[in-house]
């Protein structure tokens, strides 16, 4: 470590956050002269900080991220700041500054802080305060004072706490602190008391903080720290800014009340009579809806009135926001009743939180993500797994149960595997946070797979629904008709989602038709219970959502066989199109169902259906190769071949020259020439010229890569006779390729650039970019030999094109070596 890095707070830290007010407006006021005031506020932060030994270790626009290694030099340096700024001579554009202090537990790791809970509590302390205001947590005050030698009242004011000459680095003139009781700021969890810091020079007097208490509302005090969701909130409030009614959506455990509770927070100080929380999830008697928002209104019911005519007269002049909070059960009843609010009540505003939206005139939809979550195969180390919402969420609520929990190089996989395989689901990651009391991160991803036993064990007080992951779904689950019941079940045999075909095909019997998926599939979105992707056509569905699902399927083996059969006819059907025009497309629609395809590949040999399974992999055999998915091939052809007295001759034969190409691929020649001399003995008793024709194909590319060109040519020449003999112009076209190399390898360049050429005009005849990428690559080869290096570089560059569009990673580094030992002849 630097020696400036030895210098940065680490541990418990003191953090001194700074915000312009206003900056939208100057910069609209003085866009010219704007950039001189601040370099002039730049100039004063940046002096001040590292003067009073802070270290400035981000910049957000114009708001700066400060540390101290204790609260005295952090109080001075906003002293001085705010003095500084109040004497300078601004031209045109005068700069305001608010600033929060607040100290807690925070660690640097060599790029930005780890510690989101103080670093957030910072940034709410310093939003609660207006320009040219210094406030100060209760936990930085305290710091103040046990550093301080000398601790008085202030004689001019009483209330206050007066300091001087602090061994923690305060100056000699007196520095005290207003006490301004306890506040609620807007991140919605326990009360904090707040301090102003206040000192010569400095103003003095402000409007009433920018806290919850200056609205009245409602809002229930949370225990834990709102995680992350910097993005969701921010739209949110853009969607309520130009509408009445948003309705947040999402499957359960989603956060879609915190999110609303956070939301109208930040918004209390738009609506004059405040933010007001209405809960309904315990209410089943749809009569009660306008009684229960009166009660958490404070109101009484009026003589001769209905509760709502009691509710809408108190609401016509009112500028207030209603959040309405968990809606599904009583869909049809909330959504009448919002309705009516809206149009008897102009200047209200609601956001709605439910399952499904209410489906309303001037309603808004906002589908509430998931946390953010790692790739489980990035390798992240702790800092970097920290970016995700999912983890820090899960960091956090582990700490509440276990002081000791700490993100390691060895349990970091883990933890990404359960943040990952969880779904970035809140209530999911904080009932399995929950079980680091007892368990380590590796034992509860080894238990993810019992989920439902794992995941309970929630808070006493919290709804029944919100104590274990399987209550919370079994609640979505009873409001729904049998047949979304039944299509959840039977869209769980899916793994990485699917398309409409394939839900038509696989989830179809006598209770539910084809021409039913559409509707139930888009009721089931509407619901949240599973996921439209309209960028890829598919649908998709949560984790823990699919696990239930299973739990649910009493036909498993019978749509399991369908959705066998509907992945072989894909497959199949794919074969001949990776060799012709459209192959990008059809890779991408391998790709994309690559893990159904896998899936069903095992079931079916699990389930006495191996010769199917073998014809699905043998099928998707041209896929592997071009992806580069050696081993996952070898892998599922192995589990084929482990039942080969369930397999024909045939299919047995191709697996194993599938398995030779991905080996040969490998560099595993010995491995590969065996499965080519099995896979053409197989053939020669079958009579399969086509096949013997693909067996010697690999003998010859075997003999090739030992460099054995004499033996190659002998193999190439009579595939090229059966190719001939059967009219096959694919096969025609790459053992012609294949000549071409040789020829190339033995000197003979006229002879090589005469194959490479008629290889080229078969493939473009047939349109197959694999195939044109093949022998351009080889005529670039050639014309590279012969000192014709723009004509070889035209010719890699055309293959390069044709080989990124298919995702062909071994051709494309080939090609890119090549093309670097062009420009470094020219």
């Amino acid at each position: 470590m630097s020696e400036n890095e030895t210098k940065i707070p680490s541990g418990n830290v003191t953090f001194l956050f700074t915000d312009i007010e206003g900056s939208t407006k100057l910069s609209q006021e003085f866009p010219d002269s704007l950039h001189v005031a601040l370099e002039k506020h730049n100039s004063i932060l940046r002096n001040a900080v590292e003067t009073n030994n802070g270290f400035v270790f981000k910049i957000v626009g114009d708001a700066y991220f400060c540390a101290f290694h204790n609260a005295a030099d952090a109080v001075n340096a906003a002293i001085e700041i705010q003095t500084a700024l109040a004497n300078e001579e601004w031209e045109d554009a005068v700069i305001k500054i608010r600033i929060g202090i607040h100290s807690g537990n925070a660690e640097w790791n060599g790029n930005d802080y780890m510690g989101y809970i103080t670093l957030a509590r910072v940034a709410r302390v310093m939003s609660a305060a207006y320009g040219e205001q210094i406030l100060i947590s209760d936990n930085a005050h305290l710091h103040c004072l046990e550093g301080s030698k000398t601790l008085r009242r202030n004689k001019n004011d009483p209330e206050s706490l007066s300091l001087r000459s602090a061994s923690g680095g305060f100056e000699s003139k007196d520095i005290s602190f207003r006490d301004l009781g306890e506040r609620r700021l807007k991140d919605v969890i326990e009360p904090i008391r707040l301090y102003q810091v206040e000192s010569e020079g400095l103003r003095k007097e402000f409007p009433p903080l920018k806290t919850l208490d200056v609205r009245p509302n409602n809002l229930p005090v949370q225990l834990t720290n709102f995680i992350g969701r910097e993005e969701e909130i921010k739209h949110a409030k853009e969607l309520l800014k130009d509408n009445r009614l948003l309705t947040l959506t999402g499957s359960g455990g989603a956060g879609k009340t915190r999110l609303s509770l956070q939301t109208g927070a930040d918004m209390i100080d738009d609506f004059a009579n405040g933010v007001w929380f209405i809960e309904f999830a315990a209410i089943s008697d749809p009569l009660l809806l306008p009684v229960i928002i009166i009660n958490a209104l404070n109101l009484k019911e009026e003589p001769k009135k209905t509760p709502e005519e009691t509710l809408t007269d108190h609401l016509k002049d009112k500028e207030i926001l209603i959040i309405l909070d968990n809606c599904e059960h009583l869909i049809h009843e909330c959504a009448e009743m919002s309705e009516r609010l809206l149009l008897q009540c102009p200047k209200v505003k609601i956001i709605a939180t439910s399952r499904e939206a209410l489906n309303i005139t001037g309603e808004q939809i906002y589908r509430v993500p998931p946390l953010t979550q790692p790739d489980p195969n990035s390798g992240e180390t702790p800092e970097q797994l920290t970016q995700y919402e999912s983890v820090r969420l899960f960091i956090e609520r582990a700490l509440a149960v276990n002081p000791k929990f700490r993100v390691t190089n060895e349990n970091a996989p883990a933890l990404a595997e359960v943040c990952s395989r969880l779904d970035g689901i809140p209530l999911a990651l904080e009932l399995a946070a929950a079980r680091t009391k007892i368990l380590s991160v590796e034992k509860i991803f080894e238990r993810l797979d019992d989920r439902f036993k794992l995941l309970t064990g929630g808070k006493r007080t919290a709804l029944p629904r919100q104590q274990t992951l399987r209550a919370l779904i079994d609640w979505s689950y009873d409001l729904l008709t049998d047949n979304e019941k039944k299509l959840w079940s039977r869209l769980s045999v899916f793994i990485g989602g699917w398309t409409l075909d394939a839900a038509e095909e696989v989830c179809t019997d006598e209770t539910i038709n084809s021409y039913d998926i559409l509707d139930l599939l888009s009721l089931l979105t509407e619901k949240s219970i599973i996921i439209y992707d309209d960028s890829k056509d598919r649908y998709r569905i949560l984790e823990s959502i699919k696990h239930y699902g299973q739990e649910k399927l009493t036909e498993e083996n019978e749509i399991l066989l369908k959705h066998l059969n509907y992945f072989s006819d894909l497959t199949e059907k794919a074969k001949p199109e990776l060799l012709g025009e459209n192959a990008k497309i059809w890779l991408d629609i391998l790709e994309a169902d690559h893990k159904n395809i896998q899936s069903a590949i095992e079931w079916g040999v699990r389930n006495a259906n191996s010769e199917k399974s073998a014809n699905v992999a043998a099928s998707l055999g041209k896929f592997w190769e071009v992806r580069g998915y050696f081993s996952t091939g070898i892998k599922f052809l192995d589990i084929v071949l482990e039942r080969t007295d369930e397999l024909s001759n045939f299919a047995k034969s191709n697996a194993i020259s599938w398995k030779g190409v991905y080996l040969l691929n490998q560099g595993e020649y010995e491995k590969a020439q065996r499965c080519f001399d099995e896979s053409l003995l197989l053939r020669r008793e079958l009579g399969d010229d086509r096949g013997i024709a693909v067996s010697l194909n690999g003998l010859g590319n075997v003999a090739f890569y030992r460099g054995d060109y004499e033996q190659t040519q002998c193999y190439d020449e009579e595939i090229l006779m059966l190719f001939r003999e059967l009219g096959d112009k694919n096969g025609i076209a790459g053992t012609l390729n294949n000549l071409g190399h040789v020829a190339y390898l033995r000197g003979e360049y006229i002879q090589s650039q005469k194959y490479f050429m008629e290889c080229l005009v078969i493939r473009r005849e047939l349109g197959d970019k694999r195939g044109i990428a093949n022998p351009l690559h080889g005529l670039g080869n050639v014309a590279f030999y012969l000192g014709e290096y723009k004509q070889s570089q035209i010719f890699y560059e055309e293959s390069l094109e044709l080989r990124r569009e298919l995702g062909d990673k071994k051709g494309i580094a080939e090609l890119l070596n090549n093309m670097g030992n062009v420009s470094f002849s020219k």
